[in-house]
């Protein structure tokens, strides 16, 4: 039996910024995704994999480097991260943490108890089929002489840790990626090395946002204690352990026990890649994913670096790490990428989300997020009509089933298709004074035309006029829909008194 230490080892699937796989190797080892970081344009794998390495490397290089004073301190901050980061992993006191199998510590493992019959590995992979996890991908189910590569356990042992969701019955805790399905923004740079840097944190930010400060990573842990303080501490949570247990040796399965650390969700601890919205009872809430909402229209909320409290559609936090890196601000354009794991109430897993954007700078100033958000209304505004349209057609041939979700569906698959053109005009909030707004009868803005000819192809698409009937009730459907797409544009007599 190896021990396969993470950081000797390759096992973090990359992508190289030159090269091919037969020069440069897919996997890399923690020491190597350090000391080459320069070299590797960024990680090469799944939404929820992505955040979990993330948070690992941003959490080693803390723990070496420490953190700048503030916001306006990053100058120079990072430079030695291919030396000093390698050395800190290096150390005596840390090295036998990072091993995955052996005698000794184990990397995010604990020694429990060994039944008879271990949890298969394949439980610790979202997209293989254990038990609700469903079959589209995989069929080979709980196969006991299912094998599986150091590597990937070392990645799915990760992964596991930051997002599963109440696994396992009589079990309270969940991962702290996972809570309230929330959506994830990482800042992207020109290399891997860059972007972790870009994802850290300033003292002041985590500061703000663990009341228990800093703290340890969990490797630097010597009692109890300081592993239960661990869960309430910045670096504790970036890389939790929220399971207790212990891969088998063939690596086939693992054992597992009911008591572990918890980890206190939102409120009051707040991943520093999470967006706070406040909803209509003024409650402060996690941004989640949603199955049916693309990324791109929560938006004007993920930018949103101040706390707004005039208009209602700008109330938002940014993620910290827009917070605490305000000086790229300055730069034209600003590169994000979001994802996430979505779970539904049961905690089964659904799907996984990502996205990338770039931002411009335009956008992040509160008139660029202003005419985003307005923008976002006016199509949603749009979704209600074209529900109440398809409704009318449906109900005038009495159908009591009408497809409105597959009109909906067709209006937002053409949007996100087309949804760059708000990001544009929202980069450029000086080019729209003194124009109309979105949806208004005089608009002549290309986002308005594109909302239009959505919702009009959408309609066409659910609403069919080959025969007598099918030809008056769409009528009656599409004169609704066309009030709401071209409003009639109100004149002087409109806003005369009336008399009564």
């Amino acid at each position: 039996m190896q021990n396969f230490n993470l950081i000797d080892q390759p096992w973090i699937p990359v992508r190289w910024t030159t090269g091919s796989e037969t020069t440069h190797p897919r996997l890399v080892s923690l020491g190597d995704a350090f000391r080459r970081g320069h070299e590797i344009a960024e990680l090469d794998c799944a939404p929820h994999e992505r955040i979990a390495l993330t948070r690992l490397l941003v959490c080693i290089t803390h723990a070496a480097l420490g953190a700048p004073e503030d916001s306006e301190d990053w100058d120079g901050f990072g430079d030695d991260v291919h030396t000093k980061v390698p050395d800190y992993l290096n150390r005596p006191d840390i090295y036998p943490h990072f091993n995955l199998l052996g005698d000794g510590p184990r990397f995010l493992q604990e020694e429990v108890v060994a039944t008879k019959d271990p949890v298969p590995c394949s439980k610790l992979i979202p997209y293989l089929a254990t038990g609700n996890n469903p079959t589209l991908l995989d069929h080979s189910g709980m196969n006991a002489n299912r094998s599986y590569s150091k590597a990937s356990i070392a990645l799915a042992l990760l992964t596991f840790q930051n997002f599963y969701p109440l696994y396992g019955a009589g079990y309270k805790g969940r991962g702290p990626c996972s809570d309230s399905n929330t959506i994830h923004t990482l800042i992207c740079g020109s290399s891997l090395g860059q972007t972790i840097c870009l994802n850290m944190l300033d003292m002041e930010s985590i500061e703000s946002l663990s009341p228990n400060g800093i703290g340890k990573p969990i490797w630097e842990c010597q009692s109890k204690d300081e592993l239960e303080e661990s869960t309430q501490t910045y670096l504790g949570r970036l890389v939790p352990r929220h399971r207790s247990l212990k891969l088998s040796d063939d690596l086939k399965g693992f054992y597992h026990q009911k008591d572990s650390l918890q980890y206190p969700g939102w409120e009051p601890f707040r991943e520093p890649s999470s967006t706070i919205i406040l909803n209509k009872k003024e409650e402060r809430r996690i941004l989640p994913a949603r199955p049916e909402r693309a990324i791109w229209r929560d938006l004007h909320s993920i930018t949103s670096l101040h706390l707004t409290s005039g208009k209602s559609h700008l109330r938002a936090e940014a993620p910290s790490i827009l917070e605490s890196h305000s000086s790229l601000l300055e730069e034209e354009t600003l590169p994000l990428w979001t994802g996430a794991l979505i779970t539904d109430l049961k905690a089964k897993i659904l799907d996984t989300v990502e996205s990338t954007f770039t931002i411009p700078y335009g956008m992040l100033t509160e008139d660029g997020r202003h005419v985003y958000a307005s923008g976002i209304e006016h199509a949603e505004t749009v979704s209600q009509k074209l529900y109440g349209a398809i409704k009318s057609y449906w109900g005038a041939l009495k159908h009591e089933t009408p497809p409105v979700g597959e009109g909906q569906k067709h209006y937002w698959h053409r949007l996100d298709q087309e949804h760059k053109e708000l990001i544009r005009l929202a980069g450029d909030p000086e080019a729209r004074r003194g124009q109309a707004s979105f949806g208004e009868a005089n608009a002549k803005d290309l986002w308005t035309e594109l909302v239009r000819d959505a919702a009009k192809a959408a309609y066409n698409s659910v609403c069919p006029r080959t025969t007598p009937r099918q030809i008056q009730a769409y009528a009656a459907g599409i004169k609704l829909l066309m009030r709401a797409l071209f409003p009639k544009k109100k004149t002087s007599k409109d806003y005369a008194p009336q008399t009564v």
